[in-house]
């Protein structure tokens, strides 16, 4: 009977989780493509904010691609021992120089910097007069959250700087690289995922096919 009872509240509990979990997987994924899709109209808006503020007009985005800048003392773990070693000890510097500091002038009140939220918008553009296609640049943007209330925060983005788009490429090439490849194997599985669906639906409608068909006769 103890058993019979635990099957039962097995079957209910799969009854009512298993819903509930496919229903918050699917707003999940729904609200990550809103995401991006928010991104990715924040990152148009910037470059096409950056062409009026220079009298860039005519201009066409063809290519555009953004990264978030680390915090100066940001650890990268992916990177080799010996770079990792050499940022800890640029690191141990710059916090020696502040005691330095302190001590030639105790009064001085030295507060390490609040980090920015910061980043690079490199893109591409062209003129839809004659094609003429120009040099990729890279901006540094700057995204601001402000507390309106409880529940609400006004976002806004600030474009700082034109930078150097060769040396900003040194660090981000590879971030995009790797994305580039994640982003291929991921549609490769989805193509072979539909593959596969659209084999087992063909197979199906095939088996109902002919059985019809014997049931006909």
């Amino acid at each position: 009977m103890n058993q019979s009872l635990l099957l039962i509240l097995v079957v209910v509990v799969a009854a009512i989780g298993i819903p509930i979990y496919l229903k918050k997987r699917k707003n999940k994924n729904t609200e990550q493509i809103i995401s991006n899709r928010r991104n990715k109209d924040e990152v148009w808006k910037t470059i096409k904010q950056y062409l009026k503020d220079t009298n860039e007009y005519g201009k066409e985005i063809i290519d555009s691609y953004v990264a978030k800048r680390n915090d100066v003392d940001f650890i990268n773990p992916h990177k080799v021992k010996f770079v990792k070693n050499n940022k800890r000890q640029e690191i141990k510097i710059r916090r020696w120089q502040f005691k330095q500091e302190k001590k030639l002038n105790p009064k001085l009140k030295i507060v390490r910097p609040k980090p920015h939220d910061l980043y690079v918008v490199c893109f591409v553009t062209k003129s839809t007069r004659d094609q003429h296609i120009d040099p990729p640049r890279a901006i540094e943007c700057e995204v601001i959250n402000k507390k309106i209330d409880r529940k609400n925060w006004d976002r806004k983005i600030v474009i700082n700087r034109l930078l150097d788009y060769d040396k900003e490429m040194e660090w981000i090439a590879p971030l995009r690289s790797a994305e580039e490849v994640k982003t291929s194997k991921a549609e490769k599985q989805a193509i072979k995922a539909q593959k596969r669906k659209e084999k087992a639906v063909a197979k199906k409608r095939a088996k109902e096919k002919a059985q019809s068909l014997k049931s006909n006769k």
